[in-house]
């Protein structure tokens, strides 16, 4: 468990860094890929419905992109827990997985 944690943080900010000092040099007119969102948005997605560790990886992950980006403090993580929560709201209201029923 501590390593699987320790193994998703590392992974965002390997991301955030990425995504805030070498990708800004390499794809030209500011289109970077924001890998650290996709990974966020894709945490959201596929845990556990009972599991709120894309709320924890959503508000690090912002923390990151807002101490790295020197802007506004709080943007991103408000807006990476926004994306998080609206997504886990989706996927419990309007997303029904298929239950095979017994015969």
């Amino acid at each position: 468990m501590i390593k699987q944690v320790f193994g998703i943080l590392l992974l965002l900010y390997t991301f955030a860094l990425l995504q805030m000092s070498f990708f800004t040099r390499l794809f030209p007119n500011g289109w970077i890929p924001n890998l650290v969102m996709l990974s966020v948005v894709f945490l959201s997605i596929f845990e556990r419905r009972d599991s709120y560790a894309s709320f924890a990886a959503a508000l690090f992950s912002g923390f990151l992109l807002d101490i790295f980006s020197g802007g506004i403090i709080g943007f991103w993580s408000l807006t990476l827990l926004v994306i998080s929560l609206l997504i886990k709201f989706v996927l419990e209201e309007y997303v029904r997985l298929p239950i095979p029923k017994k015969f």
